[in-house]
């Protein structure tokens, strides 16, 4: 089992959810909407206060998304908190925004696995899974 795969499944043991919401209730850390223009969320320690701050322009499910994705750098590197890295503009993705990537992807699917018939496409679109991370789903 790799690494990302057992910290999702430890958290998902210590708090019984995959909640991105839950998770960050019971983990102390505070989540705010802010109107970002290009970047879906970030992760700050303010002061011993962990925050993370998510896009209020996108809707709730990219959100939710982004929401496992910083959880998944604060839990992956939480000495990395505050550092972020603007994908949107650039063709290369870094190895902690692939990290946190993987994080969300596995978090979100949880235990889930897809149903009869249905294609990857249907299963990501069903966990709230962002299609462009498709290609992470194991």
């Amino acid at each position: 089992m790799d690494y990302i795969r057992q910290s999702v499944e430890s958290l998902m043991a210590k708090y019984r959810t995959n909640d991105p919401y839950q998770l960050a209730k019971e983990m102390d850390i505070e989540v705010i909407p802010y109107s970002f223009s290009h970047i879906k969320g970030l992760v700050i320690n303010m002061y011993g206060k962990i925050i993370i701050a998510l896009n209020s322009n996108h809707p709730e499910i990219l959100q939710r998304a982004a929401l496992a994705h910083e959880l998944g750098h604060f839990t992956l590197s939480p000495t990395g908190v505050g550092y972020f890295f603007l994908s949107d503009h650039t063709l290369m993705e870094s190895k902690v925004e692939y990290e946190a990537n993987r994080f969300m992807v596995e978090l979100l699917a949880g235990e889930e696995e897809p149903n009869i018939n249905e294609t990857i496409g249907q299963f990501a679109t069903r966990l709230g899974i962002p299609r462009e991370m498709i290609r992470l789903i194991k």
